[in-house]
């Protein structure tokens, strides 16, 4: 067994475990079969959701089982797909943002009703996510880092 500390993702205190002998990887909130739940006030972040889907699909092969926070048992092609889509949610918003869109006018475009039906099954819908992502990509670049500083402080401590 094998446990990965994650960067602030989901929380500030993210880690998977790695069932290396049954090729079994449990992600915690880090992955799931829905939408994602950022926790932006313990320290989450919706960058370290990508990096985390990473850090999975690293330890993966195509027999490779992953027990998600949320939902039915994975395989490293849903987790592609997964990571697929968090990066699909941030270029659309990115892009909304960078046309000097108002968060307002970015949730009423609704840049992920054609994703809803896949990733909106679950606790955390469209409008929700997208309201986290465009605070994360607005958060002044100290904020960004507050997470990280929080991590490395919780590792020192240990």
């Amino acid at each position: 067994m094998h446990f990965v500390h994650i960067p602030p993702a989901h929380t500030d205190g993210d880690s998977i475990v790695h069932f290396k002998k049954a090729n079994v990887i449990h992600s915690g909130d880090v992955v799931t079969n829905s939408y994602p739940i950022v926790d932006i006030g313990s320290g989450g972040t919706f960058e370290g959701l990508i990096g985390a889907a990473d850090k999975v699909l690293a330890l993966c092969d195509d027999a490779t089982k992953v027990i998600p926070g949320h939902g039915a048992l994975m395989t490293k092609a849903d987790v592609v797909a997964y990571r697929q889509m968090l990066l699909d949610v941030r270029g659309r918003v990115a892009k909304l943002l960078a046309a000097k869109k108002t968060p307002e006018e970015i949730m009423a475009a609704k840049p992920l009703a054609d994703l809803d039906a896949r990733w909106g099954m679950g606790m955390i819908k469209g409008d929700m996510l997208v309201d986290g992502v465009i605070r994360a990509l607005q958060a002044p670049a100290a904020d960004k880092d507050k997470g990280k500083d929080k991590a490395k402080g919780k590792a020192k401590a240990k």
